[in-house]
């Protein structure tokens, strides 16, 4: 991680990349300049050290893709450059890593909604007087044969 350079309406912080696991469901909402953002919610994947909690906001021009893909469980590959909140709730100190993404990369694929796929029929009752009956291969060439010669 780098720190980036002050130049007028370049991100401020630190340069970093890491591998982000969603938490919380997405959201988008506008920052303080009035841009809309999409805010994901999520800890950094390391093994060697615990990270507090990262909130990562995008704007952009693949929000609404990433809105639609990004769900609770899903892995994000994060460049963007971080910063590091501190306050008060309740009198106890907390910790938030805000990090303005520069690019946002999905590393899994997303999980399909099988709900609804498939052909889809209304229910009919069945007709009345009418039995549907398994046949044997015999049974099912003998019934064609006899179709075949009323025609």
């Amino acid at each position: 991680m780098t720190p980036s350079s002050p130049s007028e309406g370049a991100p401020q912080g630190i340069r970093g990349q890491f591998r982000l696991l969603i938490a919380q469901p997405t959201r988008q909402r506008f920052d303080s300049n009035g841009r809309d953002v999409l805010e994901v919610r999520g800890t950094v994947v390391d093994s060697a050290h615990r990270h507090p909690e990262v909130v990562v906001r995008f704007a952009g021009q693949r929000q609404n893709e990433l809105y639609r893909w990004a769900v609770v469980g899903q892995h994000l590959s994060v460049d963007g450059y971080l910063e590091v909140k501190h306050w008060l709730a309740n009198g106890q100190p907390r910790v938030t890593l805000l990090v303005e993404a520069v690019n946002i990369f999905p590393l899994s694929d997303p999980v399909p909604d099988l709900r609804r796929i498939g052909i889809y029929a209304t229910p009919s009752a069945p007709s009345e007087g009418v039995t549907v009956t398994s046949l044997d291969k015999t049974a099912r060439e003998n019934r064609l044969r006899t179709m075949l010669a009323e025609t």
